[in-house]
This record gives structure tokens, C-alpha cells and sequence, in this order.
């Protein structure tokens, strides 16, 4: 039978002509950075996905076990997204990024915080709305150092995480206060191991940035502890 005769029957028949249907490409999470067009359309999912699980947090009371819930499901349900538009070039304001940054912070994940928080910066991210009265700079020190001082006033080290942020405060300019506050607690830990000398370099440095920070009396014990291990030290030579 002859195509052409073919068609003809089916046509009679009612039947449509036959074509090839065409081809589908499947819509994956890991194309949806591929071109800004495509990324904030998924941002918009990411961000109302979002705003359910903040009500969630809300919705939770105890402290620990919103840190829990953000540590166990939340920072791992967006983490791959966050690591996807960091590898993507693009640059947007991006709330859920930020979210991540936070939570991160909240659950004492420092490197993986002060990374994104780096990164953030660079982007020129801002903090989401609830932290509009600070940066990302101001944010991050605040956060590291109530951490610290808790864990100190605890007995536990807080160290590498004070001395390691400590570069970088002078760079973020920053209320000469917070820079103070991580001095004061260098100090305190040099105490902590009689090392007088870098206790008082340290309150000094508290005291000059913020006058008001409180290290006199303790760089006065310093200083009394100093004089003393000089004077052993020189009786154990003679």
C-alpha cells in the first residue's frame, strides 16, 4: 500500500496523521543554575520551602531543639543548593544563602560559617531582614565571641576560633568594642595558662580600642604575677 493511500484511509477512518512527538528535556535540580533566568525561578521555590521551615523554627520554644532541627534536617536540605549557586558564578540577592549563614553560626559550624560568610561578603549579601541593624562582619564577631565567652566561662577552650577571627576584625572595621571583647578573652585565656606577658599585651589592646571594657584589675595581676616569675626566674640563675 502506498503512503499516500494510507493517509487517505486514515483520514476517512478519522484517525490524525501521525507524528513523531517531540523530544522532552526533564527538569532537575541541578540544571536549575544553569542561567539566571532558570536560577531565580527555582530561588522562588527554595525561598517558599523556606518559609515554611522558619514558621517550623518559630513554632519551636526550646533553644536546643531548634538548634537541632536546624543542624539534623534544615542546614542539610539546603546546604547542596547553597554549594550549587556558589559553583555557579551568579551573583543575586539571596535569602536563602543567607538563612544557611545563619544557621550555621547558630549551630557553632564556624569554618563552614566563616567560609559562606566570606563569600557572602564578597557577593555583597545582605543579612535577612530580622538582622537588618547589622552586616555580615558585625554579625559573624558578635557571634563568635558570645559563643567563646559562654564556653570560657564554662572551662572549655573556645580556641583556634578567637585567635583565627582575629586578623580579620581590623579589616572589617568594626565597633571598636567587639575587637575589644576578643582581646579581653585572649587575655583572660593567657591567664589561664600564666602566660603574663601576652595577657597584658592583649588587655592593653582591650583597653585601648574600648577604655571601658573592664581589664584593669586583672592587668594589674598580671603585672604583679609577671614581676614575680622575672624574680624567680632570676633567683634560679644565681
Amino acid at each position: 500500500m502506498s503512503l499516500a493511500l494510507a493517509h487517505k484511509r486514515r483520514v476517512l477512518a478519522g484517525g490524525a496523521p501521525t507524528r513523531s512527538a517531540p523530544a522532552t528535556t526533564a527538569y532537575t535540580a541541578a540544571d536549575a543554575l544553569n542561567s539566571p533566568a532558570n536560577a531565580h525561578k527555582h530561588l522562588k521555590l527554595m525561598e517558599t520551602a523556606l518559609a515554611v521551615d522558619l514558621e517550623r523554627i518559630s513554632a519551636i520554644n526550646s533553644r536546643e531543639l531548634r538548634q537541632q532541627l536546624k543542624r539534623d534536617e534544615l542546614l542539610p536540605k539546603y546546604q547542596d543548593y547553597v554549594r550549587r549557586y556558589r559553583e555557579s558564578g551568579l551573583n543575586y540577592p539571596n535569602p536563602v544563602l543567607m538563612h544557611v549563614l545563619v544557621w550555621l553560626f547558630d549551630t557553632a559550624q564556624f569554618e563552614d560559617g566563616l567560609a559562606l560568610a566570606l563569600f557572602a561578603i564578597e557577593q555583597g549579601q545582605q543579612m535577612p531582614e530580622r538582622f537588618k541593624r547589622r552586616d555580615i562582619q558585625t554579625f559573624v564577631a558578635d557571634e563568635v565571641i558570645e559563643w567563646a565567652e559562654a564556653e570560657h566561662k564554662a572551662g572549655r577552650s573556645p580556641e583556634p576560633y578567637v585567635s583565627n577571627l582575629l586578623p580579620l576584625l581590623d579589616a572589617w572595621e568594626l565597633f571598636e568594642r567587639i575587637p575589644a571583647r576578643y582581646h579581653k578573652l585572649l587575655g583572660l585565656l593567657a591567664m589561664d595558662r600564666e602566660d603574663w606577658a601576652v595577657a597584658i599585651e592583649h588587655f592593653d589592646r582591650a583597653e585601648d580600642l574600648y577604655a571601658e571594657i573592664g581589664v584593669s584589675t586583672r592587668r594589674t595581676a598580671c603585672e604583679k604575677a609577671l614581676r614575680k616569675q622575672q624574680s624567680d626566674q632570676s633567683n634560679d640563675t644565681k
